[in-house]
């Protein structure tokens, strides 16, 4: 009884979201009818991974924690590199995940669920290993068995076991058929196979402090996904979230309050103007002091950041006056705005490019690098109206992006340090205003590019770095306090603090 008024709970809800929003249309096979539950509970877990979980403020931590932007409506904890305790929130959802999983049992479709439930499954693993470390995982989910106190996994195990779910993910897809309920890939399971192996090499990339541990074969399982090629070839396949006009599908700082608060870091500022990287004039505003001062929209020199971690009286004295540019109004003019992607083709690109410097595989590296760049620079422009006021007359074009590819600071030259450090400042480019907390956990893996840190305004206890991790949410050291204990003495020596090292990391 308590499962089928789940059932009729989430038909219920779902039924009334789906009503004016396509982010919750499907194809529904009429000579399959018990289909219709599970593609319901499919796209419940698809938009519970893929879509931000709140908008406006909410949507710029990352952002401000990344460096990219500052926050001028007061003191922002993230941008001041503060963390407190995070949420085991996203675990709720496996319990449709499994739901899905049962009800599919027998339908033409079940192979494609369940490849579907193991995507979803590791992603938010990965995501929550990746805050805290040591977590849940074996036993996660399984409250209606009777396990309400799941041990904790090593952060290891737990990686282990979420590239196998992925391997058998990516299978099962490629044996599947397409899906109804799918809001992302409209249930072609060959994108959802390019996905799963795409997140796998991800994976496999925060994994190259232990290509010795012949537990996991980073090098060799790495080698082995690229030579299958079942990869992503496009920003077609980027696992994102298109957004609409239609209100409820509307982008997440679209029409925003908070919209004239975010101000661009000279961190991203000067890199590309440095670099006469074309995406700064659909990054950013021009600083209105620079334009009352006669310097024209598409002159570089009309773009100013701020360091992140000035002091935010400095910082507010500057924005004040107009003296620091603003975001581009398209983050909140534009209803449809730019799709948000969790996992893209640039990406892929630029991992593989590092990995065969880092000699897991031969292949050309450059060639993977400039692919990722073209896509990246590409996604930005095809994604905006072709408005001056959207890129103030410095359209990217493809004669741009070539020159941009030819020019000596992006060039693939150099030492294998200087190409790596290329390839870093790329992607730290692509995750503006995108995928998350990936610029954090890309700068934790490796260092690059540097972000400012002020020992003055800094709110971490280790005033020269940023946090490594948040720390266990307040819910599980109330309901599984024995376990959560264990796993912070295991890993911490009895400390939950923000600045121990994961073993990722180690």
């Amino acid at each position: 009884m308590k499962n089928l008024i789940a059932i009729l709970l989430i038909l219920a809800v779902s039924a009334g979201f789906s009503s004016c929003s396509k982010f919750d249309e499907w194809n529904t096979d009429p000579n399959q009818t018990t289909s219709v539950i599970p593609e319901l509970l499919a796209t419940d877990v698809i938009l519970g991974t893929v879509k931000y979980p709140a908008v406006g403020k909410d949507f710029l931590y990352k952002d401000m924690l990344a460096k990219y932007i500052s926050y001028m409506e007061g003191m922002t904890d993230y941008q001041y590199n503060k963390f407190d305790r995070t949420s085991f929130g996203s675990l709720l959802k496996l319990t449709n995940v499994e739901k899905m999983v049962e009800l599919s049992k027998g339908s033409i479709y079940e192979d494609s669920y369940l490849a579907l439930a193991k995507f979803i499954r590791a992603y938010t693993f990965y995501n929550l290993t990746m805050s805290v470390g040591d977590i849940p995982y074996s036993e996660a989910g399984k409250g209606e068995s009777g396990v309400y106190n799941p041990v904790y996994d090593t952060q290891k195990d737990v990686i282990i076991g979420i590239l196998a779910e992925l391997e058998d993910a990516a299978g099962l897809f490629a044996s599947g058929r397409d899906f109804p309920g799918d809001p992302v890939y409209n249930g072609d399971v060959l994108k959802w196979e390019k996905a799963a192996n795409n997140l796998r090499l991800k994976i496999l990339s925060h994994l190259w402090k232990k290509t010795d541990d012949s537990e996991i074969n980073v090098a060799s399982t790495f080698e082995q996904i690229v030579g299958e090629g079942n990869l992503m070839e496009s920003n077609d396949d980027n696992f994102q979230l298109v957004y609409s006009e239609t209100e409820v599908e509307h982008y997440p700082f679209y029409n925003s309050n908070f919209r004239k608060y975010p101000i661009m870091s000279s961190t991203i500022i000067s890199k590309m103007r440095e670099y006469n990287d074309y995406r700064l004039f659909y990054f950013a505003e021009p600083a209105e002091f620079q334009i009352l001062g006669g310097k024209q929209p598409s002159d570089t020199s009309a773009y100013i950041g701020v360091n992140p971690a000035d002091d935010y009286n400095t910082i507010s004295a500057k924005y004040a006056i107009g003296k620091i540019s603003a975001i581009n109004k398209r983050y909140y003019a534009l209803a449809s705005g730019e799709p948000t992607f969790l996992l893209s083709y640039p990406e892929q690109c630029f991992i593989i490019s590092e990995a065969i410097l880092r000699g897991w595989l031969t292949g050309d590296a450059q060639a993977y690098y400039e692919n990722g760049v073209r896509a990246a620079l590409s996604f930005v422009a095809d994604h905006t109206p072709d408005d001056v006021q959207y890129h103030h007359g410095r359209k990217i074009t493809q004669e741009v992006i070539d020159n941009y590819l030819a020019g000596p600071k992006v060039a693939f030259t150099g030492t294998t340090d200087e190409k790596l450090k290329k390839i870093f400042q790329q992607r730290y480019f692509l995750g503006f205003m995108q995928d998350g907390w990936n610029s954090y956990f890309e700068f934790r893996r490796v260092g690059y590019p540097v972000l400012p840190v002020n020992e003055l305004t800094n709110l971490n206890a280790v005033k020269t770095q940023l946090p490594l991790r948040w720390l266990y949410p307040s819910k599980e050291l109330t309901n599984n306090r024995a376990q959560v204990e264990e796993a912070i003495n295991r890993q911490f020596s009895g400390n939950d603090d923000v600045n121990q090292i994961l073993w990722i990391l180690q």
